[in-house]
């Protein structure tokens, strides 16, 4: 008989053991002008909340890959709209930061101007870090082509490469007006595993029955909404309308394996294993 296994994932916050895939994206075999770019089989889209942020190939040589120059990455050309700000989001993975190098300056690609960059992670809308670097930026060519490392290990002493997010969003403030980013180093989480200790009241609203299961189960909700079955890699495998009360669902046509449900709860959402 196949089994389909559902396992309760006991908290929200994102305390937790991944395992995970770390890829570099150098964005060298990216389209010039495509709004999105698939690295280690994720699907990225580039969103641009102010100016118009795409994937940039006409100046060979004038990247960074981390250790020479190479010829594409993401900038915002010479678009003057300001503050310029732009996210990397991904609907259909989980994943954590590294590092990457950006290029930052006034719009004539002048690096001795001041500026600043915020860093923010969000996850299902809700933002779980968010730090503004004012300090420490390349201010020549002689050094990385002209790119600062922004190394999340060690931003502003704080560490958030191990924080669990779905949109990196980057936003300039001062004098810069110009930004470009390549060597996108980032983790692809293959699983997750909550700490049991910090089950949340939230979790209250939701159950699934019976788990683990051989194909049909229930799903009680405190809310109507659209919910999604994953697999463990991130990959986007069923979609189900939820209404408040008791639903029906069946996944008898998944192989044996464990599975994330995500469905709404209040103004964020509440992830199931």
């Amino acid at each position: 008989m196949k089994r389909t296994i559902f396992l309760t994932i006991c908290s929200l916050f994102i305390s937790l053991f991944s395992f995970g895939q770390t890829s570099t994206e150098q964005f060298e075999t990216e389209s010039h002008g495509s709004p999105s770019f698939t690295d280690n089989g994720v699907i990225f889209n580039i969103i641009s909340h102010v100016g118009t942020f795409d994937i940039q190939a006409n100046y060979p040589g004038t990247g960074w890959n981390g250790t020479a120059n190479d010829n594409r990455y993401i900038d915002n050309s010479n678009d003057t709209a300001s503050p310029p700000s732009f996210s990397i989001k991904t609907t259909s993975n989980l994943f954590k930061v590294n590092r990457f190098w950006m290029y930052l300056s006034a719009l004539n690609l002048d690096l001795t101007v001041q500026g600043t960059l915020t860093v923010t992670g969000r996850l299902n809308g809700v933002t779980k870090f968010t730090q503004t670097k004012s300090t420490g930026f390349t201010t020549t060519m002689a050094s990385s082509n002209g790119y600062t490392l922004i190394d999340l290990t060690n931003l502003n002493g704080q560490n958030y490469s191990n924080i669990i997010i779905d949109e990196l969003r980057l936003t300039l403030g001062g004098n810069y007006r110009y930004a470009g980013l390549d060597a996108f180093t980032w983790v692809k989480d293959s699983g997750i595993v909550l700490a049991t200790s910090e089950a949340t009241s939230s979790q209250k609203g939701m159950s699934i029955y019976p788990n683990p299961t051989n194909g049909p189960l229930s799903i009680k909700t405190e809310e109507s909404g659209p919910a999604e079955i994953y697999s463990q890699d991130g990959k986007l495998l069923k979609n189900l309308e939820m209404k408040k009360g008791i639903n029906e669902a069946d996944i008898s046509e998944l192989p044996n394996g464990v599975y994330i449900l995500k469905t709404p709860s209040e103004s964020s959402k509440i992830i199931k294993k």
